[in-house]
């Protein structure tokens, strides 16, 4: 266990994960909030 938290690739597989995490709450921050109900926010209702 100890080798392979030592090797290269472990820690290629962290980097990329940690990467990956902050681009998707990059993504998240930037997208619009949706409505609750898409059809009520786009149709009048009388």
């Amino acid at each position: 266990m100890i080798r392979f938290i030592t090797s290269s690739f472990a820690w290629q597989f962290a980097g990329g994960f940690l990467i990956g995490a902050a681009g998707m709450l990059a993504m998240h921050a930037t997208q619009p909030e949706m409505p609750g109900n898409a059809y009520a926010a786009t149709h009048a209702t009388r």
